[in-house]
């Protein structure tokens, strides 16, 4: 029996100490929208980006639009859908995020301000993309034939974006798995570029940054689909 003590006697010491850390643990969690950015042009689907971080642990993420919850994320890294066909041509909306650590202290975002946009043109992303040597990052979109896709992306402080692609996603199945593809659009080794390409299949189309630098890079972006 005494045995039997010692040997999880380590364990139980360690699970104390957690519970006292988090007891103990009064800093609230930092809270930032990544996307939309503010001021941004948004309409139709609107997919909200927010991070958390806190020296215990992030337990949630809760989603504000108006004031209004809208939707809660378990994840240090969420997002949340926010639908705004409803809404009038040119007004504008206002976007925070609380997040709640595991000592139950609650960290809110600054208020992202965006205006809703229903002319001819909806937004694919715009924001901010944090990228590590080696990693690649994506966004998807539905498009159909005769739409063009425009935007423009630039790396910050002299950095470069080793390789941007536009693929339909036969060619960015191929891509995942190592495999030759074709790339509808594609640019290497620049610190910034612009995007100006019309569909001529309509599909799910796949926006695909790849960092290979040797360090971490950022990178600022915008893409809208014009009918």
């Amino acid at each position: 029996m005494k045995f039997k003590v010692w040997l999880f006697t380590p364990l139980f010491l360690i699970l104390v100490a957690c519970d006292l850390l988090i007891k103990l643990d009064k800093t609230p969690p930092v809270c930032i929208i990544s996307s939309p950015s503010d001021s941004a042009l948004v309409s139709g689907i609107v997919k909200i980006q927010a991070e958390a971080f806190d020296s215990v642990g992030v337990a949630a993420i809760e989603f504000y639009v108006d004031g209004s919850l809208i939707a809660l994320d378990s994840n240090s890294q969420a997002t949340a859908e926010w639908d705004t066909r409803q809404l009038s041509e040119n007004s504008w909306h206002q976007i925070f995020c609380i997040a709640t650590d595991l000592a139950n202290n609650k960290g809110y975002s600054d208020t992202v301000r965006v205006q809703i946009f229903k002319s001819a043109q909806r937004n694919v992303f715009h924001g901010q993309i944090i990228l590590q040597d080696h990693y690649y990052w994506w966004v998807n979109f539905d498009g159909a034939t005769g739409e063009t896709v425009l935007g423009d992306a630039r790396a910050t402080s002299g950095g470069t974006i080793s390789r941007f692609s536009l693929l339909d996603q036969s060619n960015f199945d191929k891509y995942r798995s190592g495999k030759s593809y074709i790339p509808l659009f594609e640019k290497e080794n620049s610190a910034e570029l612009t995007l100006n390409y019309q569909l001529n299949t309509a599909g799910k189309f796949y926006l695909v940054f790849l960092n290979t630098t040797g360090k971490t890079q950022t990178y600022w972006a915008r893409f809208v689909i014009q009918q």
